[in-house]
């Protein structure tokens, strides 16, 4: 039992408080090497920077990227210019692996995520701040990513080529005024004559222990108003 295991039942308290940090926007983890702290940094997005609480630590961080704090730079700017460390120190660390692709970092907090190379799901969540990305062109996805013309598919190893991609935009060019057309074409004439029908029979039913003169009076009246 876990609860007889003292080693077991710390690592389990550890990853419990972990899970709930992780689902709290205001969370924020400590970039540090070797350090996992987080701060709960409420009402910080006016003053992004933040201080690293742990014993020894005293790193300083940004609120908005989740990274180094970067004075007099925006964190477009400094993304940028950690972007080639973060794609070297990655390359050169799936190079060793047996799966390269197997590893990536998020595109916002830069934390390393595995997963397995097998065509799964692509819509990926990163569990340190929250971010949804696509793993195959790593940019932060909304849930229309992909039905865009992006190339990205929701399974699968790798993106659609350059010709896939303009077959699917010339489809969608051709295929959606068709659609709309075949739609149009049905559901038109079933409403000009289903309504008057359906009108006429609810009227029908209605007046049908009336004298026959006021009930098709009141049908043909419904059915020319509908």
């Amino acid at each position: 039992m876990i609860l007889n295991d003292k080693t077991q039942y710390e690592k389990y308290e550890d990853f419990m408080v972990r899970r709930v940090l992780a689902v709290d926007p205001d969370t924020r983890w400590c970039p540090a090497p070797d350090c996992s702290f987080a701060v709960i940094a409420a009402g910080c997005a006016s003053c992004p920077k933040i201080k690293c609480e742990r014993l020894g630590c005293d790193a300083y961080f940004c609120y908005h990227c989740k990274a180094e704090w970067h004075p007099n730079q925006t964190c477009d700017a400094a993304r940028a210019q950690r972007s080639p460390n973060v794609r070297s120190s990655s390359i050169s660390f799936s190079q060793d692996s047996q799966h390269r692709d197997d590893i990536k970092p998020c595109p916002r907090c830069q934390v390393l995520i595995v997963k397995m190379d097998d065509g799964s799901c692509n819509h990926m969540t990163c569990a340190v701040c929250g971010a949804e990305f696509c793993w195959l062109c790593m940019k932060e996805i909304s849930d229309l990513h992909y039905l865009s013309p992006s190339g990205c598919t929701f399974w699968g190893k790798k993106p659609w080529s350059r010709k896939k991609k303009i077959l699917w935009q010339l489809g969608t060019l051709v295929g959606a005024p068709v659609g709309i057309g075949l739609v149009a074409g049905i559901a038109v004439p079933a409403m000009i004559i289903g309504i008057p029908v359906w009108v006429g029979r609810k009227l029908y039913s209605r007046y049908e222990l009336a004298n026959k003169h006021k009930r098709n009076l009141a049908i043909a009246g419904g059915v020319t108003a509908s």
